[in-house]
């Protein structure tokens, strides 16, 4: 049989200097040592952490392959037996449980192996499970914050806590990790010379499914790789909630920067309608938006489209482009409206009555009539302005 590489050689292949995890070694030696004539392989750790049925997707199995490539000369009936399900002994009624941060999970998997198993094996595999955690946020880099860590890891939010990625990163080495050993120790090695393939197979070079810059297939350690796939949901989330941050931002100084000269609706006095004020709040502002903006898309829907033919203030400020889809322009008047803040029923009432009876056939209120001549320099502020968000929405 090939010799398995060295340490050095690991850490010259994948770039990465290799991590001792001396609690892995003692929990996967102590499973294994567990075997009965009925379970040659011992037992089945992975058995006890059952995924209740979830949305996310289908969870694969080994495989065999990719932790046996045929570089290894190992005995194929050793690896038979390994990956054999009845070779183990596994949890007789496993709890399906969702791991959520609360690690419910992790405590209703520990007891049930101790009392199957006794209590040194439960102590046994938690001591383990907190060393990959360890690992784990090793990988993830010395300087990422803690806040980072606790969602990318183990679904900590702000306000919620959500499926822990760091259970499914626990499974996989644990289901790698003893398929690997129990094969080697099957092909009649010793437990040192198991555990030793064990690091290769965790710290081997595995396709990371992008490209170098020369264009081939970029190969990265097989335990980050790991922890990436297990935290890559947890990771797109952040970077969604933090473009949302970033457009609320931006949302807000939006509406802050609307100068009060542009208020379509005032007095000889200088005071504001309907809010009878001499000063323009954001609150304000992105109440108008939001009316303006429901406005030109039920306009949109209810006509046909801009061929059927927009208001003609609308159409003048450019609303009849098609960036300007009704669904996108409602999506940016809610985003508008979420960061200007509580909207008062009374004053939103009033604007609608105020924006209809300003986009209707002459009134001879003096007041609409003057708003009337203004509107078209707020809508073409409006465009825009808003044009930029409505890209990101």
């Amino acid at each position: 049989m090939a010799h398995p590489v060295t340490a050095t050689g690991r850490a010259a292949v994948t770039g990465r200097a290799m991590q001792p995890a001396p609690q892995l070694e003692s929990v996967l030696r102590l499973a294994f040592d567990a075997r009965d004539p009925a379970h040659p392989s011992g037992i089945s750790l992975a058995s006890y952490f059952v995924r209740a049925p979830t949305r996310g997707r289908r969870r694969s199995e080994l495989e065999r392959e990719l932790l046996f490539p045929a570089a290894l000369e190992i005995d194929e009936r050793a690896v038979g037996i390994a990956l054999d399900p009845a070779s183990w002994r596994s949890c007789a009624a496993p709890r399906p449980t969702v791991p959520v941060a609360t690690r419910e999970w992790l405590a209703e998997a520990a007891l049930a192996l101790g009392r199957a198993e006794g209590f040194p094996a439960m102590w046994s595999l938690l001591r383990a499970t907190s060393e990959l955690e360890a690992l784990a946020q090793r990988l993830l880099g010395p300087r990422t914050p803690r806040a980072v860590i606790r969602q990318v890891l183990h679904g900590v939010d702000a306000r919620t806590l959500r499926a822990e990625p760091f259970a499914a990163f626990v499974v996989r080495v644990l289901k790698i990790a003893q398929a690997v050993y129990a094969a080697f120790r099957h092909a009649g090695l010793s437990h040192q010379a198991a555990w030793t393939a064990v690091q290769d197979r965790l710290w081997a070079p595995y396709p990371t499914g992008r490209r170098t810059v020369a264009g081939g297939a970029a190969m990265g350690a097989y335990l980050p790789s790991l922890l990436q796939a297990a935290s890559g949901h947890a990771r797109r989330r952040l970077r969604r909630n933090a473009e949302a941050r970033r457009t609320q931002d931006d949302a807000r100084a939006l509406l802050a920067r609307l100068s009060p000269r542009l208020w379509p609706w005032n007095d000889a006095a200088g005071r504001l309608f309907p809010q009878g004020e001499t000063t323009l709040s954001p609150e304000m502002t992105g109440l108008c938006f939001f009316v303006l903006l429901t406005q030109t898309a039920s306009e949109r829907r209810s006509r046909g489209g801009p061929s059927g033919g927009l208001s003609p203030a609308f159409e003048e400020a450019g609303f009849a482009a098609a960036e300007w889809l009704p669904d996108r322009t409602d999506d940016l008047a809610i985003r508008l409206l979420t960061a200007a803040g509580m909207a008062s029923p009374e004053m939103l009432e009033a604007l609608l009555q105020l924006v209809r009876a300003t986009l209707s056939s002459r009134s001879g209120d003096e007041r609409i009539e003057r708003a009337r001549e203004r509107l078209p320099e707020l809508l073409r502020w409006l465009e825009e302005n808003g044009r930029e968000l409505l890209e990101r929405t």
